[in-house]
């Protein structure tokens, strides 16, 4: 069956989290194109190489607007280091990226064919430029998961300009000030009212948002995608409750489908843990006795060594034979 999957996010400099010790201080559009591609690609800004193992990296190419003639641009480590360039701040946002699920009735032809029909009349056409990367890892259920990602650039691109981007970001890519501010408004007076019509006027505002307008657009490409394919599957981007449908949904598993490889791993390096840690406190125990009996000590340990002994012959020795049993007659 057909799932319905489509998330936005920024990927910002900024770790959001505390730098672990030895771990990255900062993110990057390089590390985060060499993970989605999975190529190697260098970071200028760090001095650093980025690799990721990608076995599942089906289709990667990068899009551009039709005015892009720079060759630069279409190459991937060239490209992500000019963005990288072209911001300063140390908690700049760096790229866009749309995660999308991919329809398993789809072959890998028209799956790709679908991501790049979407990507260019949504995206490309307004300016920015597109790097897709098409993923097919395993599934939890045993078959494939395809998804795609694409990161998007959120400068025009300005070929007088020392970075190949425009000096100030494209704010109406994140969304248009008018649109914002209507749904602030909207959102405002049914959070006063409650009303039922103050609702219904906060969802027609809201499906006007740039994320909206996308997920509304990524389930009609999909559809028609099925429908040329022959199948009867079909996508919707709206709620449950929206669909007339009443049910929990179902929870973004994510990275829960690994748990139980990640129980086993654990649970492996907890025991060599836990023998290590019970040898290093025998150890001491060890010597606070030589420090304070080196005699006892001595005795016991050659008292130890027989005891060991003994058990080891037992399981030397062949079993006793099992005396038969009488059967009542």
């Amino acid at each position: 069956m057909a799932i319905y999957h489509l998330r936005l996010k920024v990927i910002s400099r900024a770790l959001g989290r505390a730098a672990r010790v030895g771990g990255a201080t900062r993110r990057s559009a390089v590390a985060a194109a060499a993970y989605r591609s999975g190529e190697r690609l260098y970071d200028s800004s760090q001095g650093k190489w980025f690799a990721f193992d990608k076995p599942d990296v089906i289709h990667k190419e990068i899009l551009a607007p039709d005015t892009a003639t720079a060759s630069w641009i279409f190459d991937r480590q060239t490209l992500w280091n000019m963005v990288e360039r072209s911001e300063k701040r140390k908690d700049a946002q760096l790229a866009r990226e749309v995660e999308i699920t991919l329809p398993r009735e789809l072959t890998k032809e028209q799956q790709i064919e679908l991501v790049r029909s979407f990507v260019k009349d949504e995206f490309v056409s307004q300016g920015m430029v597109a790097d897709i990367g098409i993923h097919r890892p395993d599934a939890s259920d045993g078959n494939e998961q395809p998804h795609a990602h694409v990161l998007l650039t959120m400068r025009r691109l300005d070929p007088h300009s020392e970075t190949g981007f425009a000096a100030t970001k494209e704010r109406d890519w994140n969304e248009r000030e008018d649109i914002a501010k209507a749904v602030a408004e909207a959102r405002k007076r049914f959070n006063d009212t409650g009303l039922e019509e103050d609702k219904f006027a906060l969802e027609a505002v809201e499906a006007q948002r740039n994320v909206n307008i996308w997920r509304a657009h990524w389930a009609t490409y999909a559809n028609r995608y099925l429908a040329e394919a022959g199948s009867h599957a079909r996508i919707d981007h709206r709620t449950l409750e929206a669909q007339g449908i009443f049910r929990t949904p179902q929870p973004y598993i994510g990275l829960a489908r690994h748990v139980e490889k990640a129980y086993a791993y654990l649970k492996d390096r907890l025991t060599n843990w836990v023998a290590v840690k019970k040898r290093s406190l025998l150890w001491q125990e060890v010597q606070q006795y030589q420090r304070r009996d080196p005699v006892k000590l001595a005795d016991f340990l050659l008292r130890l060594s027989d005891m060991a002994e003994d058990i080891a012959a037992q399981y030397k020795r062949p079993p006793a034979p099992v005396p038969e049993v009488p059967l009542d007659r």
